[in-house]
Order: C-alpha cells, then sequence, then structure tokens
C-alpha cells in the first residue's frame, strides 16, 4: 500500500502556487493524505488536504489510463484539521470522507462527505462540533461505521453521542451503547484515578447505565452527590438516581422470571421509547388499526435497524382499552421510506418490553417477546422473520431455548404506570 510520502509526491504538481500540505496534529505529525475508494469502483482515489491563501482546501485526484488527474477541489472550514480519515458510512462497498476542521483550541467542525456525480457532498446538514471522534463499526458488525462524538464540557470530561447514517440522516444509534460505552467506562475510571471529581463520577454513572451496569452507576451517583457543589445539580443526580432504581428494580423482576429456565438476559441494554410524537406514524396507525378514537389510547415507539440496511424500521406498542386484552397489548412494525410509513408486521398479546435480538433469520433480528397473561404460562417466545414479515401472534411461537444468552437491546423499556406516552387522538396526524 502506498505510504504518505509517496500520496504527498503525487499529489504536490496539483497544488496551488505557495499552498502547503495541511499536517495533523499527530505525534509526529502527518500530512492529511490518503488513499481511499470513494466512489465504490474498486480503484483508490488519492484524497488530500492544503492551506492556501489563508483557507483549507480538499483536492481529489483519480487515475485515468495510468495518468492522475484532478476530480474534485471544495473549500473547507476552520484553521487546522483534527481529523481526516474515512470508512464505509452509508455502504459497506463505499468509502465516505470524514473530516474536523479546527475551529476552536477544544472544537472541530464535522463534514461527512459523500462521493457523487457532482463530486464530495457534506451529509450533514448545518454545522456539528465535536472535541474529538471516534469511528468503527460498532455492535453488531455490519460493515457500516458508526461515529461517536466526544465534546467537551470542562477539565477533560466530555459528552458523547453516537450516530449513525439512517438513510436520510443521522440519527442516535443506542443499541451500540452496551458496546461502545464499556470504553467510555474505562475512560472515566482512569480519570478518576488521577483526579476525584464530582463531574467524573457523573459522567461514569452515565457510560455505566449505557452499558446496563446500574447497580456500578447508582454508586457513581452516590459519589457524585458526596460533594459540596454536585455536578451537574443535585436535583438533575436526584433524578437520575430514581431512574436507575427503576431500571435496576425492572431488570431484577426480569431476571427473576427468566431465571426460571435459566435465561440470561444480563447483556441486554433498555431502551425506553421515543418522546417526540411522529404525526405521519399516527396517520399509518389509525389507518392499519381502524382506530377512530374508541376510548382513550397512547402509543410508545422506538427505531431500529433490523435487517441491517442502514435504514431504520419503527416498532410500536399501542396502550388502551381498543388494543389491550388480558394477554396483552397491540403492537406494529412499520418500515419508512420518504416520510411515508408502510406496515411490516402487526402483533396481538405484546407485553413491553420487547427483545431485539442480535441473532437473524433471513437477514432480519429475530425479536424476543414476554408472554404472559390470559391464563398462558410465562415464557419468552422467539418470533423470526420468513423472508416477508414476523408471526403476529408471539403465544403460539417456539419458546427461547433454556440456557441461552440472549444478546441484544430491549426496545419500549419504559414503566406505563409512569410513563404518559404518547396520546393518539383522532385528527392529531392528519
Amino acid at each position: 500500500m502506498w505510504d504518505s510520502d509517496y500520496l504527498v509526491n503525487v499529489i504536490l504538481p496539483f497544488l496551488p502556487p505557495y499552498s502547503e500540505m495541511v499536517e495533523l496534529g499527530t505525534t509526529p505529525k502527518q500530512p492529511a493524505v490518503g488513499a481511499v475508494d470513494l466512489d465504490g469502483d474498486g480503484v483508490l482515489e488519492i484524497v488530500g488536504a492544503f492551506y492556501w491563501h489563508g483557507e483549507n482546501y480538499i483536492l481529489v485526484l483519480k487515475c485515468f489510463y495510468g495518468t492522475w488527474q484532478v476530480v474534485n477541489v471544495i473549500k473547507g472550514k476552520g484553521y487546522n484539521i483534527t481529523y481526516f480519515g474515512a470508512s464505509p458510512i452509508i455502504s459497506p462497498s463505499e468509502n465516505n470522507l470524514i473530516v474536523g476542521w479546527q475551529v476552536a483550541s477544544h472544537w472541530s467542525d464535522l463534514n461527512v462527505y459523500e462521493w457523487t456525480e457532482n463530486g464530495l457532498q457534506d451529509l450533514i446538514v448545518g454545522n456539528q462540533y465535536i472535541s474529538m471522534i471516534d469511528v468503527e463499526d460498532m455492535g453488531e458488525k455490519d460493515g457500516i461505521s458508526e461515529l461517536a462524538l466526544w465534546k467537551h464540557d470542562t477539565g477533560v470530561a466530555y459528552r458523547i453521542e453516537v450516530f449513525r447514517w439512517s438513510g436520510q440522516e443521522f440519527t442516535w444509534a443506542p443499541d451500540v451503547y452496551p458496546d461502545y460505552f464499556k470504553k467510555v467506562e474505562r475512560y472515566y475510571k482512569k480519570v478518576l484515578q488521577e483526579t476525584d471529581s464530582t463531574t467524573y463520577w457523573y459522567y461514569l454513572a452515565d457510560a455505566q447505565m449505557k452499558t446496563g451496569k446500574y447497580e456500578e452507576a447508582l454508586m457513581s451517583i452516590e459519589k457524585a452527590l458526596s460533594f459540596d457543589y454536585p455536578y451537574p445539580g443535585k436535583e438533575e443526580l436526584l433524578k437520575i438516581k430514581k431512574e436507575l432504581m427503576k431500571l435496576r428494580n425492572q431488570l431484577e423482576s426480569y431476571e427473576s422470571f427468566v431465571n426460571k429456565d435459566d435465561i440470561d438476559l444480563s447483556s441486554i441494554q433498555y431502551i425506553t421509547s421515543e418522546k417526540k410524537r411522529d404525526p405521519q406514524l399516527e396517520k399509518a396507525l389509525m389507518k392499519e388499526f381502524e382506530y377512530t378514537n374508541q376510548g382513550k389510547a397512547r402509543y410508545y415507539y422506538n427505531k431500529v435497524d433490523l435487517n441491517g440496511d442502514g435504514i431504520p424500521e419503527t416498532f410500536v406498542y399501542l396502550v388502551g382499552q381498543y388494543f389491550c386484552g388480558t394477554g396483552g397489548c397491540s403492537a406494529a412494525i412499520f418500515k419508512e421510506q420518504d416520510g411515508d410509513y408502510s406496515l411490516l408486521t402487526r402483533f396481538s398479546v405484546v407485553n413491553n418490553p420487547v427483545i431485539i435480538s442480535n441473532t437473524k433469520t433471513n437477514g432480519y433480528k429475530d425479536i424476543i417477546m414476554n408472554v404472559y397473561g390470559g391464563g398462558i404460562e410465562p415464557f419468552f417466545a422467539r418470533l423470526t422473520y420468513n423472508g416477508t414479515t414476523y408471526p403476529g401472534n408471539p403465544s403460539v411461537q417456539p419458546k427461547v431455548e433454556p440456557g441461552t444468552k440472549v444478546k441484544g437491546v430491549a426496545i419500549v423499556a419504559d414503566d406505563l404506570g409512569e410513563s404518559s406516552g404518547i396520546e393518539l387522538k383522532q385528527g392529531d396526524g392528519s
């Protein structure tokens, strides 16, 4: 593979007079240059960043019949570059160029470029400021990378958000939290060995919560509360503590049941539902379930990529007299395209939370549902995709085998007694 010296020698003759290659702030310093297949044709392009007349630029060279030619030049931002790399963000077969343009001592403006017939086009709308970034294929390996954005808070503390490309925009990727936040947990434990700070205890607790270590997170919250001026405030910490105790109790009650069949759910990450109402989703629900205000109803939903195509499906759980019986409530999975929802599967007798397993059948993740009520002996059912849809009634599906260690995420992990969900009302979704 070409080294950086070779790539610089190739690109230098194409630069304007009095320009210079941008050097990254690595140790030792390295030029911002690389060879990567941007258009998915199996042939490497050369991409480099240069500084000219007080501005940063990116240059793309492509080889035609043994001769390098300029195919794109774009103007960048800021006064330096803190990150310059490439990774598959949209598709496993194509790489995207990822650049952090330094605009302040702790901040860079992030761009993720896609190669188009018009050259490099940014996928990020507006500005996305970061302090550091990790780009890697997280969680279940599907050949597509997620972005972990580290945003400086104070000292060496960072707020961290993980995103993936959903087909139209970047969205949060909470399903990879159990995988990625182990690294964050190790980071804050190391920081705390050197500096005992309420801020670092708070961020450690946040990382532990996202990896499902609720008991350890509670201990870290107590540490954060022990300071005279707790961060981010006593009221906020007590609120987090209350939420952690709910999650811990929910997990304990879940485990006390499954231990009857020795089913191991210790690796499951519990995720509560989205809070933002979705009018288009409401229209689809009313149409599919022929709902016209027959008693009060509410819905809970999460977006989760079931088939690894980068476009998340939407799982909806419906609660209310119209939707529920003694064995559970109704649910549905919708596929989304261009803002419209089409039904993939409609379920009956569903209880929350619902586990999206890491195992797949016919290219789609298996779904595990907790079946109880209506006089049936409680068990966990495994619902598998048949190539077209999932089975709609979990109570007649195969049981999860005793001794199984289930890996994945549990969505709609809300306490229905305390979480009001989103009201489903005729006319709201129009």
